[in-house]
């Protein structure tokens, strides 16, 4: 990992690396990922080692890890031990922790998922003692984790992560060749828990494809783990021709493929200018514990790639697709009775099967009452003479995440339902929205964006009502921007 990666001593300290960095199963380890905005950029020493927070875990397991590994059957329920929070600062430092999921980077190697990210299946397993907490300079604090397994959780080798983030971090800038990176230090400690049962190792080649990227073209291999192995040392090789010349012969891995998780394994080839129709032949195979998975074939260079590679100084598209008249209009009289009935069923699909408001709050409030998570609501009201709803609505689903859901209450009324939010991760929320709502150009005064804490025994039909009244009861408004 070059540059990128720093190493000190086993289990006491964290190492950093740049966001998707290649870590291979054995270095499941704590790891500092710097996110860079706009840029996956290696970062400069002085930028990765900004972050003051010091972070040790402790797995129940022994010293000699320095990631958390269970072994428990289905419905158990196990201490996996605990991460220590040291501020050595002489200023209060605020902190977050959340269960994330394992994954795999398209090059093979483990990766987690980023805090705040839908965090489900083997992720959803993860408890943790404290999920926000504040710490006074000088103050370590021992956060306990553990695993509850249900007990409809199949056998096998699953991965997820335990995310820990300073809040409130001065994002470091850096330049390189022109391009700016802003970048914060981010940890996550893996999670690997083993259950009991047959295990069944498999890898499957699911395609491939091309791709005009702007530094040339890359074939795509995709493959995925549908077995319920953890494999590792997963290699193989590609081989690329178009006739009988060989475009590219290259080794894939070796690495670690995550249970249950797929990849695009990318394979540029950057001096590659093909004219629109070609065909290539990809070949490829995928060696692990268990068997060798395999690929043989076709993929078209077709006129949106050409059209692509044209923007990007290729040669000229073609005029035309390269088909034969008749079946050009064939597949037009085609396209145009399928886009007629795609549009019919949007509408009857909009008319009777928009989110209900009332059914998606009050399954997140039964959700949050179970579990004990947060919950937030974010209200954005729009004046009468404000900006148009289909202009808002955009802007509003680009900034949202994965678990978000927007509803719309009325003309001139939405509602975002945060689940597993508290209010401070809310109001940054709610005031990346009213950015970018100021960017599109639509009138801020006209827009107001406010976060809400629901009572934990209130309907959904009353929290409405709150909203749409303007009313603080049984809401605490707490007004961003």
């Amino acid at each position: 990992m070059g540059k990128t990666m720093r190493r000190s001593a086993p289990s006491r300290s964290a190492a950093r690396v740049r966001r998707r960095a290649c870590m291979s199963h054995r270095s499941w380890t704590i790891a500092a990922v710097a996110l860079a905005v706009g840029s996956c950029a290696a970062l400069p020493a002085e930028a990765a080692a900004s972050a003051s927070l010091i972070v040790i875990p402790s797995p129940a397991s022994g010293p000699s890890l320095s990631y958390f590994k269970l072994s428990l059957a289905q419905g158990g329920l196990a201490h996996a031990g605990t991460i220590s929070l040291r501020n050595p600062t002489r200023r209060r430092l605020r902190v977050a922790l959340d269960p994330v999921a394992g994954r795999t980077i398209d090059t093979l190697g483990s990766t987690y998922g980023l805090r705040g990210s839908d965090a489900r299946g083997p992720a959803g397993w993860v408890r943790l003692g404290r999920r926000r907490l504040t710490l006074a300079p000088g103050e370590t604090v021992a956060v306990p984790v553990s695993v509850l397994v249900p007990g409809t959780a199949r056998a096998g080798d699953y991965l997820s992560g335990v995310a820990v983030e300073q809040l409130g971090q001065q994002a470091q800038s850096s330049s390189r060749r022109g391009v700016s990176v802003a970048s914060v230090a981010r940890y996550a400690i893996g999670v690997e828990t083993s259950l009991p049962g047959p295990r069944h190792p498999l890898i499957q080649f699911t395609g491939a494809r091309l791709e005009r990227q702007p530094a040339g073209l890359a074939f795509l291999l995709e493959a995925r783990n549908p077995g319920n192995v953890i494999l590792q040392n997963v290699v193989g090789r590609a081989l690329i021709t178009t006739g009988s010349r060989v475009v590219r012969r290259v080794p894939l891995g070796p690495g670690t493929f995550v249970t249950g998780t797929s990849i695009a394994y990318p394979i540029l080839a950057p001096r590659e200018r093909p004219r629109q129709g070609t065909v290539y032949r990809v070949r490829a195979y995928l060696r692990y514990a268990g068997g060798v998975a395999r690929l043989d074939t076709l993929v078209r260079f077709g006129r949106a790639d050409a059209l692509r590679q044209q923007l990007y100084g290729g040669p000229k598209a073609s005029a035309s697709s390269g088909l034969p008249g008749w079946l050009v209009a064939l597949l037009s009289v085609l396209g145009a009775a399928l886009l007629s009935l795609a549009v019919v069923l949007l509408v009857r699909r909009r008319r009777r099967g928009e989110r209900s408001p009332v059914r998606t709050i009050d399954a997140a409030l039964r959700a949050a009452r179970e579990s004990g998570e947060p919950l937030s609501l974010i209200s954005v009201s729009l004046a009468a003479n404000g900006a148009a709803p289909r202009k808002l609505v955009p802007v509003l689903r680009s900034r949202l995440r994965h678990s978000d859901r927007l509803c719309r209450l009325d003309a001139q009324r939405f509602v975002v339902v945060a689940e597993g939010t508290d209010l401070q991760t809310a109001d940054a929320l709610a005031a990346d929205l009213r950015r970018h709502v100021q960017r599109a150009e639509l009138l801020t005064a006209d827009v107001v964006i406010e976060v809400q804490e629901p009572d934990a025994n209130a309907s959904a039909e009353d929290l409405l009502q709150s909203i749409q009244s303007e009313t603080r009861h049984p809401l605490t408004p707490r007004p961003t921007g």
